[in-house]
């Protein structure tokens, strides 16, 4: 698996991890095993960037996530998990963050993110004193934000003292082009790392139709390729870009692994950009 930086820290991650939005609290026993398996099975072909959040499955993805990583060496892979901003005050913040350790078994994160901007209470400042807190106690290695507009990571970037955010984990997709267009260039001028999730949409493009799914067909023939891992290809083609395309499905699991491979033309990157 391909391996670039993570922001300006040095740090290598694979380009392709691994989400785990959908994991529900309801998950059957065959269900979870199948989770975790093809967690396992990600990690085996270097996808060990595991991106989970308190809020998936009110705790319950952080908890599946903690059972891989304690059948795995800790210091192989890459944990991220999110602050959901029903917290008000910062010491329930921080007991959040606590408890997502827990959860997961481990004293530290490797990257911990403010999953949304508050909508009720701006408390971007809030937030932003508590991540760095965090980082002084020793609870995660490096801090960044989820699903903020440029002008709100910029904002969040100027109350912190001493640490740097280091990526924007925003929706964006092939149908989604909007952050790529529009707020990719600032986080490439300023070498943070721009991580998409969702890259497939929630249906994995399987009812995908018209103009798109034409061009998308084309290119994955001149590739020998689906059009889901051309989806992927172009995202992770652009600078700055990693991608958590999240699967339970382990033929899914290693198609999504092959788009690492796969370099497009500046010609089919062109015809694919603002669909």
């Amino acid at each position: 698996m391909i391996s670039v930086e993570l922001g300006k820290t040095g740090e290598k991650i694979p380009i392709l991890g691994q989400g785990t939005w959908g994991i529900k609290k309801s998950h059957n026993k065959e269900e979870i095993i199948q989770i975790k398996a093809t967690l396992e099975r990600g990690i085996e072909i270097g996808m060990t960037h595991i991106d989970t959040a308190e809020a998936y499955g009110g705790g319950r993805s952080e908890e599946i996530v903690g059972e891989v990583i304690a059948a795995n060496r800790r210091d192989d892979l890459f944990i991220t998990s999110k602050l959901f901003p029903k917290h008000v005050g910062v010491d329930s913040m921080k007991k959040a963050c606590y408890k997502s350790l827990e959860r997961l078994g481990i004293d530290c994160l490797d990257l911990y993110l403010v999953h949304w901007p508050s909508f009720v209470v701006p408390k971007i400042e809030k937030h932003m004193r508590v991540m760095e807190e965090l980082l002084k106690e020793g609870k995660t290695r490096y801090i960044g934000v989820s699903n903020y507009s440029v002008k709100q990571f910029k904002e969040a970037q100027g109350y912190l003292k001493n640490a740097e955010l280091v990526t924007n984990q925003l929706g964006c997709n092939i149908k989604r082009q909007k952050h790529i267009n529009e707020s990719l260039p600032y986080y490439q001028k300023e070498g943070v790392t721009f991580t998409a999730y969702s890259p497939l949409g929630h249906r994995g493009f399987t009812n995908l139709k018209g103009d798109l799914r034409e061009k998308l067909e084309k290119i994955a023939n001149a590739n020998s390729a689906t059009i889901q891992q051309i989806a992927i290809a172009w995202l992770i083609n652009h600078d700055n870009v990693i991608t958590i395309p999240k699967t339970f499905n382990l033929d899914h699991l290693h198609s999504n692994s092959e788009a690492a491979d796969i370099k497009l033309s500046e010609e089919e990157m062109k015809l694919l950009q603002s669909i």
